[in-house]
C-alpha cells in the first residue's frame, strides 16, 4: 500500500491593511503567509504519529503550504518538493455573466463553471490528478505528504467521494463508500486526509484532525 496524506496548510495571516504592491491579485494570494498560530499549529501538525517516517514531502507554489510543509519536512529530514499542481484553485478575473455570490454552490452543480481566465473543477482535478498519479508510479508502498489547499484536495476527493449535500456557503457533507469523512462543513486548517493507494486504486480515506 502507498499511504498519500493530502494536508490542508495552517491557519493564514488575516490581519492585513494596507498592501501597497502592484501584483495582482492571484499573486498577492500566493503570498499570503502563516499567522502566528498557524505557524504554532503547523509545529503540532508535524509531530503527529501519522506523520512520521514520510519519505516525500511535498507543497504547492503558496507561501502558507510552504510556511506548513517545512516544518513536516524538518520533522522526517527530508527535503520540500514544490509543485504548481497542488496550487489552490485559480479564480481568475470575475467575467460577466457569472454569479460571483452563488458561485461557491454553482461550482458543484457545473463541474466546467469558471472564469474566462480562472480554472474549473475539473482543471483542477486534471492537473491534481496528473501529479499524484506520477508520486504513486515513483513512491510504491511509501508514505507521501502533499500540503496543499481545501478546494485542491476536496475537488481531487470528489472523483471518487459522493457529496451528500452543499447547503451553503463551505458546508459540505462528504462520504466515501458510506463513510463519513466531513459533515456540514469544510477541511479544517491545517487537517489531514490519509489515502490508501493499492497501485494506482484508491482503497480508502481517513479524516484525521489535530485534537
Amino acid at each position: 500500500m502507498t499511504t498519500i496524506y493530502l494536508i490542508r496548510h495552517s491557519l493564514k495571516e488575516k490581519n492585513y491593511e494596507i498592501i501597497d504592491s502592484d501584483d495582482s491579485s492571484q499573486v498577492k494570494n500566493e503570498k499570503v503567509i502563516l499567522s502566528c498560530e498557524g505557524e504554532e499549529k503547523a509545529r503540532k501538525l508535524a509531530k503527529l504519529e501519522e506523520l512520521q517516517n514520510i519519505d516525500e514531502v511535498w507543497a504547492s507554489n503558496y507561501v502558507r503550504s510552504i510556511e506548513t510543509a517545512k516544518y513536516i519536512c524538518f520533522q522526517n529530514q527530508a527535503k520540500l518538493n514544490i509543485s504548481s499542481s497542488f496550487d489552490e484553485r485559480h479564480y481568475g478575473t470575475w467575467s460577466d455573466g457569472i454569479d460571483k455570490d452563488n458561485f461557491w454552490i454553482s461550482q458543484f452543480q457545473n463541474a466546467d463553471l469558471k472564469n474566462l481566465d480562472g480554472e474549473s473543477m475539473k482543471d483542477v482535478q486534471r492537473r491534481v490528478s496528473r501529479k499524484i498519479e506520477e508520486i504513486l508510479e515513483n513512491n510504491k508502498n511509501k508514505k507521501v505528504a502533499i500540503v496543499c489547499h481545501n478546494a485542491c484536495i476536496l475537488f481531487y476527493l470528489l472523483q471518487y467521494c459522493k457529496l451528500e449535500q452543499a447547503k451553503i456557503v463551505k458546508r459540505l457533507t462528504i462520504t466515501f463508500h458510506e463513510k463519513l469523512l466531513i459533515q456540514e462543513g469544510i477541511m479544517a486548517s491545517p487537517s489531514i486526509m490519509k489515502l490508501e493507494f493499492d497501485g494506482f486504486e484508491l482503497k480508502d480515506i481517513s479524516y484525521i484532525k489535530l485534537d
